[in-house]
């Protein structure tokens, strides 16, 4: 009988396989939001609403830039 430890390395979690998805989803997140702004600057920031919906718009497209910068052509064909 074998007291030694199972190997645990065919169990590991590839995380870049996990994050690619992440990282892909993060990209066109920061591409298509800029979209949402305009009809929020269209509109007015007048209103306190306004504002903050554009600033928390702001926020999550900086976030998704963040997250996504990773994205790339050699993530498409894994992803």
């Amino acid at each position: 009988m074998s007291t030694a430890l199972p190997d645990t390395h065919d169990r590991r979690i590839d995380t870049q396989s996990l994050l690619a998805p992440v990282r892909k989803g993060s990209f066109w997140l920061a591409v298509v939001l800029p979209f949402v702004h305009l009809p929020l600057l269209a509109s007015g920031l007048g209103s306190a609403d306004g504002a903050g919906a554009f600033l928390v718009l702001l926020a999550l497209n900086a976030l998704a830039l963040v997250v996504g910068h990773g994205h790339g052509p050699d993530d498409a064909a894994g992803a």
